[in-house]
């Protein structure tokens, strides 16, 4: 949890960048950003960190990598990545300036990983601890969720979807002669990041 989630403050989306900052750090490193690897400590211990320690970084992190999670990882949320012109900080920032942002929205892009749906990666319970509710909820639930867990979208909100035209974007798939649009040709460099629609609906500039 960000650190103005931990002090019992008001928060913005700047949380989630701090979330993001999270995950790409162990993704990387294979640990938590304050907490290392089967190390057996106290919450408290774990707030109190997120609140005043600053993350270490191992031979592993290049140097985008490390500006990047630092800048997501900041301590005061409007000195977070993000937090100012929302995805396009991040979509612009050297250490993601390879993605193809139109092919990954599209999803047409080949992911490197693709996790097993039905396995939990975590080694240890703490990994999970604070979602154990949550799993054994799910689970027990399982019926109740199939019932209107169907993929079936209403046609009211089929109708709001369109409105928003949440689809612009990605109409354009192919070109003329039947080839990929340059925006989702992998052969072709990616298109320079542009506002989003999260900050269209949200007001972000």
């Amino acid at each position: 949890m960000a650190p103005e989630v931990v002090k019992g403050e008001r928060y913005s989306f700047p949380v989630d960048w701090f979330g993001l900052g999270c995950i790409i750090y162990e993704m990387l490193c294979g640990q938590a950003p304050f907490r290392k690897r089967k190390e057996r400590i106290k919450r408290e211990e774990v707030d109190r960190r997120v609140k005043e320690d600053a993350e270490e970084y191992s031979e592993q992190f290049s140097d985008e990598a490390r500006d990047c999670c630092r800048a997501l990882l900041a301590k005061e949320p409007d000195d977070r990545l993000g937090s100012r012109a929302g995805a396009a900080d991040l979509k612009s920032h050297a250490f993601l300036r390879t993605i193809n942002w139109k092919r990954l929205e599209a999803g047409v892009e080949t992911v490197p990983f693709t996790p097993d749906p039905h396995a939990v990666y975590a080694k240890d319970v703490l990994d999970i601890e604070q979602f154990s509710t949550a799993f054994n909820s799910m689970t027990a639930d399982a019926d109740f969720y199939g019932r209107f867990n169907t993929g079936a979208v209403s046609i009211p909100f089929q109708q709001e979807i369109i409105e928003t035209e949440c689809f612009d974007d990605l109409d354009v798939y192919y070109n003329a002669e039947g080839g990929l649009v340059d925006s989702l040709n992998p052969s072709q460099p990616p298109p320079s990041p542009k506002r989003g629609l999260l900050s269209s609906l949200f007001g972000k500039k």
